[in-house]
């Protein structure tokens, strides 16, 4: 524990964690008189326009209060400019839905606007589109002015633009939208504080071309304030993993904030079916005041009768990050099967000598490529184990490392690169080869799209029966439904590969107007890979059949015979 006895005893309190700790020894400290300024602003000049508490003065509570203090509070000194300057720049808050986030943003906005004593402020609205940007200052920013007698003798509205200007000190408001690609090269130029509303949703290029914003002035702030999303790989995970280094210590960076109100990020259905309020006082700070027990109980009870719906809830209302907008496995069940029995992770080497059946799926060139080994139990036969391998051109790692990590993968050994622009066999062979030597491949099942040829010579060189098996939706359909029955029973577990839990986390299902089903990955993404799910059910599907089946002609087209 750091000796914070010479820090001041008000510095101390405003102590939150290891972060403020290093910043307090390092100079910073917190100073109430600026903590309160802005709300007392916005309790002399703000007044909220809509639902129960319009017309009513905007009183700081809850979220708001602390948030507001310790933002604007906190203070550092700088030799730059000669004075005390705000300790930080850079804002990080994820609060679920209801609890107020479009009013703050409006309230900070205006205060920089305002009250924050700069000449010739630029304050933007920054959201995933125009709609959305205009709607944050038309509905309350300007509403709040508006109201204001104050405020509108001192500010001049052009609602064509939503543009608001204090003319006093020449300082804008205006809105602008990650969307808008006629001003894409403009936005580079922008100099100013921006605040950023829903960022799981906003544009990565967008925020890129924002972020050396406002680093000719003192007191910059760039401001993001949002809910959870449903892409792990998105500009805002990415944000909110970072605040969660930054609070903890991991990282240290004295000029970002980062509040975060949420349920656990692990929480199970059942779990949270056993006490929904528990979770929910946890995750809403306005509980109570913006966030009513009633009506979060009735949206709860609407929303469990769904997979989907009840993902939207836990994201919406709990701040709890989904692995995809419309998940085919629930995040929970997923975790459940981690690969654990009696108390111990299992590895790959406790399978030595265990027979067991592959499954894959290979890519035509510069893809990944992915290949799953199932294992029944040795001691019940219910309970079958997955392990993972996944190869991928080493061009391909470096070029897409910023949309997943693959080369720190790489450096774990979770994945193999393979040199140059494009998948080779030879490599992939003669690791096979070896693992066929520790663990006894049964068959191996494959699509022979792209991996007829090396599966030809895994069967001639090593004695590895290779089976057909389309990747059609009428050979997919009963594989699918198994391979997700197992999960939700906890019947099939995995080893926790990082990897394979990433493309768990977004694979799709897409049913057919048959009713037949085929695994998918999000249209959005093209670097979001599912293979090793496609592997993982190929791979199962033998494990369970392969044993059993009549070996005929019909068998090794992956027709079962009865």
């Amino acid at each position: 524990m750091p000796n914070l006895k010479h820090i001041d005893y008000l510095t101390r309190s405003w102590i939150r964690g290891p972060a403020d700790e290093r910043a307090a020894l390092r100079g910073c400290r917190f100073d109430d008189e600026r903590a309160q300024h802005p709300i007392d602003f916005a309790a002399h000049y703000l007044r909220l326009y809509e639902g129960e508490q319009a017309g009513q003065p905007l009183i700081a509570r809850d979220w708001q209060l602390d948030a507001a203090r310790r933002l604007f509070g906190w203070v550092t000194p700088s030799d730059r400019w000669g004075r005390e300057i705000r300790r930080f720049n850079r804002a990080s808050i994820w609060v679920p839905k209801k609890n107020k986030k479009s009013p703050t943003i409006a309230w900070w906005a205006l205060y920089l606007l305002c009250a924050d004593g700069e000449l010739g402020q630029k304050v933007f609205f920054g959201a995933k589109d125009g709609s959305q940007a205009r709607d944050i200052a038309g509905k309350h920013a300007v509403e709040m002015v508006l109201a204001s007698p104050d405020l509108s003798a001192e500010c001049s509205i052009n609602r064509n633009e939503m543009r608001i200007t204090h003319e006093p000190t020449r300082s804008v408001l205006k809105p602008m939208s990650s969307s808008d690609s006629r001003t894409q090269q403009s936005k580079e130029g922008l100099n100013g504080s921006l605040l950023i509303d829903e960022t799981h949703v906003v544009d990565e290029d967008f925020i890129r071309r924002l972020s050396r914003m406002g680093i000719s002035r003192s007191e910059p702030l760039h401001i993001e304030v949002s809910t959870a999303g449903k892409d792990p790989d998105c500009y805002g995970k990415k944000q909110y993993d970072l605040g969660k280094m930054v609070e903890s210590g991991q990282v240290d960076d004295d000029s970002f904030f980062f509040a975060c109100f949420e349920a656990p990020q692990k929480l199970s259905d059942s779990e949270l079916a056993a006490d929904p309020i528990k979770y929910g006082k946890m995750a809403n700070p306005a509980w109570g005041h913006t966030v009513h027990e009633t009506e979060y109980l009735a949206d709860y009870h609407r929303s469990r009768l769904s997979i989907t719906e009840l993902a939207d809830f836990k994201t919406y209302r709990l701040n709890i990050w989904q692995r995809s907008a419309n998940p085919w496995i629930r995040a929970s069940d997923w975790d459940a099967c981690g690969g654990y029995k009696d108390g111990r992770q299992l590895t790959l080497a406790d399978f030595a000598g265990e027979p067991c059946w592959a499954g894959f799926d290979k890519s035509k060139t510069r893809d990944m490529t992915a290949l799953v080994l199932t294992f029944r139990d040795p001691q019940d036969a219910e309970n079958y184990y997955q392990f993972p391998f996944f190869w991928l051109p080493e061009q391909t790692a470096r070029d897409n490392d910023h949309a997943a990590p693959f080369v720190r993968w790489a450096a774990e050994g979770l994945l193999k690169l393979i040199r140059g622009e494009v998948i080779e066999d030879g490599p992939i062979e003669e690791f096979v080869a070896g693992l066929h030597e520790q663990h006894p491949i049964q068959e191996i099942y494959y699509d022979r799209t792209f991996a007829s040829d090396i599966t030809l010579r895994l069967e001639q060189q090593q004695g590895i029966t290779r089976v057909e098996f389309p990747q059609t939706t009428a050979m997919f359909a009963g594989p699918i439904d198994e391979y997700e029955r197992r999960v939700i029973q906890g019947n099939l577990r995995h080893a926790n590969h990082s990897i394979l839990t990433w493309q768990a986390g977004h694979c799709q299902v897409h049913t057919d107007s048959k009713g037949r089903k085929t695994l998918i990955k999000p249209r959005h993404g093209d670097i979001k890979k599912i293979d090793g799910m496609v592997a993982g059910v190929m791979s199962l599907f033998g494990a369970m059949n392969g044993a059993n089946k009549r070996k005929s002609v019909y068998s090794r087209r992956g027709v079962i015979t009865l």
